[in-house]
């Protein structure tokens, strides 16, 4: 029995700039979405743009969505910190 992706993420470089997208299993269409920082960022100067599941967001809207998540994200749980020495 395989497990079924519930998202894939791509990383992509269009037109001078990093855009972090996201695809749920259900849909076809790809959507900007970085929990961790700016989902469009520039490679030279520009501004930066924050997007959450494709919706656009000030730089104080993602600020306060970082403040309320609560815990680690699964990638940085305590279990790796249990083999160092």
């Amino acid at each position: 029995m395989s497990k079924e992706k519930i998202y894939e993420y791509k990383k992509m470089k269009v037109n001078g700039a990093v855009h972090h997208l996201i695809r749920e299993s259900s849909t076809s269409n790809w959507i900007h979405h970085n929990p961790e920082g700016p989902a469009i960022e520039p490679i030279e100067k520009g501004s930066k743009e924050y997007y959450l599941y494709g919706i656009k967001k000030t730089h104080d809207e993602f600020l306060e969505f970082k403040r309320e998540q609560k815990g680690l994200p699964w990638y940085k749980g305590s279990g790796a910190n249990l083999t160092r020495f």
